[in-house]
């Protein structure tokens, strides 16, 4: 456990070094399996970025390419200013912060919640009436 501990503040360490070279990004997020420490080998990174403004796609593609290179894994990036619930829900939860202040965390959190009000009883009706209409229960 203790290993794995210090391999994960190892790659966050890392992350933080590859993502001063890109001033651009301001909030960062890493979620996913290998954030809560469950990764096999051939797990993806998983990384929710928030930027200034919205990313090119040469600074997406430049940015990936980075990420990959410093840690071996492929990169699943996620724009936080795009993403919806229920994605953004389990970024908020499980994620760990790597970059960014209290503020745009809470921010951040604060979006969470509204959506989570406006979205969840959407969806929650939407699947029990396509329970309903496929298995009856």
């Amino acid at each position: 456990m203790e290993a794995a501990l210090q391999s994960t503040q190892t790659l966050e360490t890392r992350l933080k070094e590859v993502l001063t070279h890109f001033p651009m990004i301001v909030f960062a997020m890493l979620f996913g399996s290998v954030a809560s420490g469950s990764q096999r080998a051939d797990s993806d990174l998983d990384i929710a970025v928030s930027a200034k403004q919205a990313l090119t796609t040469h600074e997406k593609i430049a940015l990936i390419n980075a990420l990959a290179e410093c840690t071996g894994r492929p990169i699943d990036l996620i724009d936080l200013k795009i993403v919806s619930e229920p994605l953004l829900g389990q970024i908020v939860r499980y994620g760990k912060r790597i970059l960014g202040s209290d503020a745009l965390y809470g921010e951040l959190i604060n979006r969470h919640l509204l959506e989570q009000a406006d979205f969840m009883p959407y969806r929650t009706r939407l699947l029990a009436e396509r329970r309903m209409a496929w298995i009856g229960k």
